[in-house]
C-alpha cells in the first residue's frame, strides 16, 4: 500500500514507518509541528497538496490530530491513528465521527467510553516495542557504570493546577475534592474520579471562576478529573521517590524542576532511543507509577521497560495484570506500603530479579511485536 505518514515528533514514530516499510508498503512522511492543531490554514493548504498530488491508500499518525481527520475526510481517504496518550483531549472528540476514522488506542476502557457514545470506528490496540532494535544495542563500560541503580524512575511528577482552580471555591467543594483525592491515591485498578465529580460540583468550581471574573473560563468534568488525577499521580511518585531515596540508591530523570529529597539523584533528560533503554536495562528496579486517569491500559513506558530487559515495577493496572504474570514477567504493587516492601525484597534477590526481567522481555518481544500490531490495524480499518 502507498501510506502517507504525519508525524510532529513522536517517539514511536521511527519504529513505527520501519516496520511499515519491512512489511513492504511505500511511506512517506509529512513533518510538521503544530503552534495549534485545530487552526492551521498554512498546514491544510501544504497536507491539501499532498493529498491531491499523489494516490495514498491511508494516511497515518502516531497519536489523534484533528486537522489532518478532517482534511482525510474531505478527500475520503482512510485515516489511522495510532495513540500513546491517554486520555485523550475533551475537545478532540467533535472530530472522531468522520467515516474515514479510524483510532486505536490502548486503554480498552477509554474505548468502551466513546464507543458508548456512538463512536464505533475506535478500537482497542495495546502499544508495540521494537525489541529488535533494542536488543542490538550494546552499551560501553562507561554508560553502564552511569546508568547503574538501585530505583530509576524516568518522566515527571505531572505539577497540578488544582490549587489554583479551587482556591476561590467554597470550602466543602475543597473537602469533598481532597477526600476523592485521597481515595483514588489508596485504590489501584479502578478509576472513579469521574463518577464523584457530579454535575453541581462542576458548577460551584465554575462559579467560583465567575465570582474572580474569569468569565472566558469554563472548565470541563474531564479538565477537572485530568487536575484531580495529576495531583495523585504527583503524591504517589514524589512520595514513593523520597521512601525509596532513604534506602537506595534513587535516580530519578526527568526534564523538569522537581521539588524533592536531596537523597533523590537527579539525572537530567535522557535520549528515548539510545540512553532510556540503557537506564532501564542496567537499573536493577525500574519505577513505573501509571498516570492515575489512564483507566485500565499498559502505557508505553512499561512496555519500553520489559522491552529493553529491565526490571519493571508499576502500581496493579488491569491490562498489565490481564497480560503479564505479576512476581513472573514483572512486579505490581496495590499500595504505597506494597511498593517500598516489593522494591526492598527484589533489591536483595538478584536471581528472582533477573529471571523476571528476562521473563518480561520474552512476553513483550511474543505480544507487543509491531508487525502483529499494523496487521491488526489495517485488518479492522479494512485496509486487508
Amino acid at each position: 500500500m502507498n501510506i502517507l505518514i504525519y508525524d510532529m515528533g513522536s517517539y514511536t514514530y521511527q519504529d513505527f514507518a520501519y516496520y511499515l516499510k519491512k512489511m513492504g508498503h511505500s511511506v512517506k512522511t509529512v513533518y510538521y509541528h503544530f503552534p495549534d492543531k485545530f487552526h492551521d490554514e498554512f498546514f491544510c493548504r501544504r497536507f491539501s497538496q499532498y493529498l491531491e498530488e499523489n494516490h495514498y491508500d491511508a494516511v497515518m499518525s502516531i497519536n489523534f490530530f484533528p486537522l489532518v481527520a478532517k482534511l482525510c475526510s474531505k478527500y475520503h481517504i482512510k485515516y489511522l491513528s495510532w495513540c500513546y496518550d491517554s486520555p485523550l483531549e475533551d475537545r478532540l472528540s467533535q472530530y472522531f465521527s468522520y467515516e474515514t476514522n479510524y483510532l486505536f488506542l490502548f486503554d480498552s476502557m477509554e474505548v468502551s467510553k466513546y464507543r458508548s457514545m456512538g463512536y464505533e470506528q475506535i478500537f482497542h490496540l495495546p502499544l508495540a516495542v521494537n525489541t529488535e532494535k533494542l536488543n542490538r544495542l550494546v552499551f560501553s563500560q562507561q554508560q553502564v557504570a552511569a546508568y547503574q541503580s538501585d530505583i530509576s524512575f524516568v518522566g515527571q511528577l505531572y505539577d497540578s493546577s488544582l490549587d489554583v482552580l479551587l482556591a476561590a471555591a467554597p470550602e466543602y467543594i475543597r473537602g469533598y475534592i481532597e477526600g476523592i483525592l485521597q481515595a483514588q491515591l489508596r485504590i489501584y485498578g479502578y478509576f472513579f474520579l469521574d463518577e464523584l465529580i457530579t454535575d453541581e460540583i462542576l458548577t460551584q468550581v465554575n462559579s467560583s471562576f465567575y465570582k474572580l471574573g474569569q468569565t472566558n473560563l469554563s472548565l470541563t468534568r474531564q479538565g477537572l478529573c485530568f487536575s484531580i488525577a495529576s495531583a495523585v499521580t504527583h503524591l504517589e511518585r514524589s512520595f514513593l521517590l523520597n521512601e525509596f531515596s532513604e534506602h537506595f540508591f534513587t535516580v530519578f530523570y526527568t526534564t523538569k524542576p522537581c521539588s524533592l529529597n536531596k537523597k533523590v539523584h537527579l539525572g537530567g533528560p535522557l535520549k528515548y532511543h539510545t540512553e532510556m533503554p540503557g537506564v532501564f536495562r542496567y537499573s536493577k528496579i525500574n519505577l513505573c507509577p501509571t498516570l492515575r486517569c489512564i483507566s485500565s491500559g499498559i502505557p508505553l513506558r512499561a512496555l519500553d521497560i520489559m522491552g529493553a530487559g529491565g526490571f519493571l515495577l508499576s502500581n496493579y493496572q488491569p491490562e498489565l495484570a490481564e497480560y503479564f504474570n505479576n512476581e513472573e514477567d514483572c512486579v505490581m504493587y496495590s499500595s504505597l506500603e506494597e511498593a517500598f516492601e516489593k522494591a526492598e525484597f527484589y533489591i536483595k534477590h538478584d536471581d528472582l530479579r533477573k529471571e523476571i526481567s528476562k521473563k518480561g522481555n520474552k512476553k513483550v518481544q511474543a505480544y507487543f511485536d509491531y508487525p502483529s500490531r499494523i496487521e491488526n490495524m489495517l485488518e479492522l480499518a479494512k485496509l486487508r
